[in-house]
């Protein structure tokens, strides 16, 4: 009777069940392999998995236990969405138990959390954000299991999505537009409600606009989940799939946690982004400003000989004059190599990425190579590891390039000590010459020098002194060890 019942069910159409994903199918013969319906099909990659009816106490066989697991967590997500008929038609199969319910609301919420880890882990930061982007979309269509994914940014005026990146299999080609307009479709009203649009290939919604390409290629459905950050929409998720899938309201929801994840990675990507481009606009304004403070110096020392000479001339004085030529020779070439150094200098922090000690070190290397002014090193790190951000590296390199410039141009030193200290609280630079002070306070205003030295320190949350007299002049920057690896504010 039994056998009966479960075989009139099959040639009537009604639904049967694989017993490992759960998944009810509607098919007229019995023993319909996975590779035709069941949804767990694409993880079990060849396994005999077979759809079967209720009565059958055989259960699918699937030979790799991983594949198996993933398969079983897999459909568990989608079982109330494609699985509103695992709900409507439970009175068809045999009477689950209180403990198999329970089993299985675990298994769902367990893959479900489980997916979401994957897509968190997905949003690794990358100096690339285009790598990031890539990453994300791969990561839900594995987790989702589409055949096509395209996450798309919403522009600042709103009336556009631009397409970051897609996912689509080698059979299938990637139909979405680069830039879609925020009227297109029911794109508007997901902007208005931040609910997800579910279309149905075959049978649309009278205000979808399905591309031709999605028939050609065999499409059948699709959702648009909406990405958040906050209240705030960031962009738009295109999942494509190959079959018509049915969405229940708890499987909403999970592609809207989905959306949420991604929409705060995204908004944190193009804040961090932002962020990068004003320190780079920053970083050109202090650059041009130390340039045009050493160059305006420098050309004025060449206008000083230049004066001498015509007034040697003028006076008749022909040893003079050769003299204040041969000083102007000598300053030429003093201004060349300068500037050469300033250009320099400007390359050598993105060069030395092994290190911040190494970067000092060369930089100190080139200095007296160059000029035969004796430079001594000293380091004091309680570690032989010292991890400095590449921001805070930049701004110390310039700030020592800095000292070093004035003390050439300015001091007439004989001997610079320069030292890198690191106690429990912070990490000091100290650099000392022995050659003629000045005094801070009486420096004009129009020499941007110190100033910009100042500025860099603050930057990165540090604080820097100056002393000078007439022994000479130390410059010292404290930085706190918490702002070393540059992930504060």
């Amino acid at each position: 009777m039994i056998a009966h019942t479960a075989k009139s069910r099959l040639t009537s159409g009604l639904r049967v069940r694989c017993r490992t994903c759960c998944i009810w199918e509607r098919e007229g013969t019995e023993g319909v392999s996975c590779s035709d319906r069941c949804m767990c099909w694409p993880m079990a990659r060849g396994s005999t998995c077979r759809l079967v009816a209720p009565r059958h106490s055989t259960r699918c066989l699937l030979f790799d236990q991983q594949l198996a697991r993933v398969c079983v967590l897999r459909q568990l997500v989608l079982s109330e969405g494609i699985g509103n008929a695992m709900e409507d038609n439970r009175h068809d199969a045999e009477p689950p138990s209180l403990h198999t319910c329970e089993g299985i609301d675990l298994r769902r919420w367990r893959f479900r959390c489980e997916g979401l880890a994957r897509i968190c882990e997905a949003t690794a930061w990358s100096v690339e954000p285009d790598l990031v982007y890539q990453r994300m979309t791969d990561v839900v269509a594995e987790v989702l299991h589409c055949s096509q994914t395209h996450l798309h940014l919403i522009t600042v005026d709103g009336d556009q999505f631009i397409k970051l990146a897609y996912h689509t299999s080698e059979q299938q080609q990637a139909f979405h537009e680069s830039v879609l307009l925020s009227t297109t479709g029911r794109t508007q009203w997901m902007m208005r409600t931040h609910k997800p649009i579910v279309m149905d290939y075959e049978h649309p919604n009278c205000e979808d606009e399905i591309p031709p390409e999605a028939y050609e290629s065999g499409l059948k459905s699709a959702v648009s989940i909406p990405l958040l950050a906050g209240d705030e929409l960031v962009g738009m998720c295109s999942i494509v799939y190959e079959t018509a899938v049915e969405w229940s309201e708890d499987g909403l929801a999970f592609l809207l946690q989905i959306g949420r994840v991604l929409g705060v990675a995204i908004q944190r990507i193009q804040i961090t982004k932002k962020a990068s481009e004003l320190q780079i606009l920053d970083e050109r304004k202090r650059l041009s400003s130390e340039i045009h403070d050493n160059i305006s110096q420098l050309v004025g020392s060449l206008s000083l000989s230049v004066a001498a000479v015509l007034a040697s001339y003028e006076a008749d004085d022909d040893d003079a004059v050769r003299a204040d030529l041969e000083r102007l020779e000598t300053m030429s070439g003093k201004v060349m190599r300068i500037l050469r150094d300033e250009m320099l200098s400007l390359r050598i922090p993105l060069e030395h990425t092994d290190g911040f000690i190494t970067g000092i070190e060369d930089c100190l290397a080139h200095f007296e190579s160059s000029w035969g002014i004796p430079v001594d090193f000293h380091r004091r790190t309680l570690s032989k590891s010292l991890v400095v951000s590449l921001q805070t590296s930049l701004q110390l390199t310039r700030i020592l390039n800095e000292c070093l410039s004035n003390t050439l141009k300015h001091a007439d030193a004989s001997h610079i000590v320069v030292t890198v200290e690191e106690s429990n609280r912070c990490l000091t630079m100290t650099m000392e010459d022995d050659g003629h002070g000045f005094d801070p306070n009486t420096v004009p205003p129009e020499r941007l020098g110190l100033k910009i030295m100042h500025e860099r320190a603050a930057v990165v949350g540090g604080k820097l002194t100056i002393i000078s007299d007439a022994s000479g002049t130390t410059v010292c920057i404290d930085i706190p060890k918490n702002r070393l690896d540059g992930m504060r504010g």
